[in-house]
C-alpha cells in the first residue's frame, strides 16, 4: 500500500510541477541544443540534451532537464562529481544501487546540482541510458 502512496504522490508532484512551468512567463522550453551548462561545467562525454526548460523560482534561475548517454550512468555521475567537486560544491547526497545511481551537491546560498539515471527519459535511443538533472543557480550578489 506504501507503494501506491509514493506512486500516487509522485505523479501529483510530477503535475504540480509541469503545471508551473506551463503558467511562468518565464518558463522557456528550449532545444537541447541551447542548453548551456552552467558554473563552467561542460556536458559529460558520450552525453546528450534530450529535453529541458529553464526558469525562474523567485530570484534563483533553475533548469530541469533529461540526459542521455552511450556510455554508463555511473561514468556520466563521476564525471560531475569531480567537477562539481573541483567547483567547490560539496556532495550531500550519493546513491549507488543497481537500479538508481545519483548525486547531489549544493555551493554557497544557492547553487545546486543534482544528476540521477533514470528509466523514465523518452525519446532515447535504444543503445542510450536515461539521466535526469536539475540545477539551481543562486543570485549573484
Amino acid at each position: 500500500m506504501n507503494i501506491i502512496y509514493q506512486k500516487v504522490f509522485s505523479s501529483l508532484l510530477l503535475i504540480s510541477v509541469l503545471f508551473l512551468l506551463s503558467m511562468s512567463r518565464s518558463a522557456a522550453a528550449k532545444s537541447p541544443e541551447e542548453l548551456e551548462l552552467p558554473f563552467g561545467l561542460s556536458m559529460a562525454p558520450n552525453t546528450r540534451v534530450v529535453l529541458f526548460a529553464q526558469y525562474m523560482v523567485g530570484d534563483i534561475e533553475e533548469i530541469n532537464g533529461s540526459l542521455a548517454t552511450t556510455g554508463t550512468a555511473k561514468d556520466v555521475i563521476a564525471f560531475y562529481e569531480e567537477a562539481l567537486t573541483s567547483l567547490g560544491f560539496r556532495i550531500f547526497s550519493k546513491t549507488n544501487r543497481a537500479d538508481r545511481i545519483s548525486i547531489a551537491a549544493k555551493r554557497g546560498k544557492g547553487d545546486f546540482f543534482s544528476i540521477s539515471s533514470s528509466t523514465k527519459v523518452y525519446e532515447i535511443e535504444a543503445n542510450e541510458v536515461g539521466m535526469r538533472i536539475t540545477i539551481r543557480i543562486a543570485p549573484t550578489p
